[in-house]
């Protein structure tokens, strides 16, 4: 994809999380219906189920997501450059960081009658956004070590049913509403889209900052 085609798709997808944004904040009835409707669609009184969709959610918290990111980020170091692996852990806490601002600003209530009790505001949803930018930071790393197109197309599949295997923990067990975590999708798309591109900026000053090398040695 180049560059150009990246910042369209990332804008639009940045425009598109603002016009969802502004409809939560006013509270509209199309989207108050839509949320009630995929709610319905989604709910499960099934222990087994729950049980399921508790575990994924802990999977996809940002805190079990934050320790994956500096495992990941301890082997980049290692195997890649100290620079490399801070820029990927600046992307992940880079993004956090905006969603829990959005999150203020926004300040939308969670759904009652929640299965696993969660606190702060509901819009957007940080494990659908943690997860996404995740799955993504690791295709990064893991794809270009796959030769085999088959193989890197099952990574790409595994990583797609695991982010909706998390959003969807979210809705049923009540955590969020489906508006909050289709945000939570734009906004990641547009992030990574629009943020991403920045790697070499970003690394040359860390290189400058802590590491006292001019930018040829990066």
């Amino acid at each position: 994809m180049t560059l150009k085609r990246r910042y369209f798709i990332g804008h639009a997808l940045l425009l598109l999380f603002l016009f969802l944004a502004i409809n939560v904040m006013l509270q509209t009835r199309w989207l108050t219906v839509m949320d009630s409707y995929l709610q319905a669609l989604l709910a499960t009184t099934t222990a087994l189920n729950i049980t399921i969709f508790k575990v994924i959610a802990f999977l996809g918290s940002p805190a079990t997501v934050f320790v994956l990111t500096a495992i990941l980020c301890g082997y980049l170091w290692v195997y890649r450059s100290p620079a490399y692996s801070l820029w990927v852990g600046t992307i992940q806490l880079a993004g956090a960081g905006i969603v829990e601002i959005i999150k203020y600003i926004v300040q939308r209530p969670r759904p009652i009658h929640q299965v696993v009790p969660d606190t702060g505001f509901s819009f957007p949803s940080g494990h659908t956004f943690c997860t996404t930018i995740f799955v993504c930071t690791l295709l990064l790393v893991v794809l270009p070590l796959i030769k085999d197109q088959e193989k890197k197309l099952a990574a790409i599949l595994i990583g797609i049913v695991w982010l909706l295997m998390v959003a969807a923990s979210r809705i049923v067990l009540r955590d969020h509403f489906p508006s909050d975590v289709m945000g939570s999708l734009l906004l990641a798309g547009a992030f990574w889209l629009l943020f991403t591109p920045q790697e070499a900026f970003v690394i040359q000053i860390i290189n400058r900052l802590l590491f006292k090398q001019h930018p040829s040695k990066s």
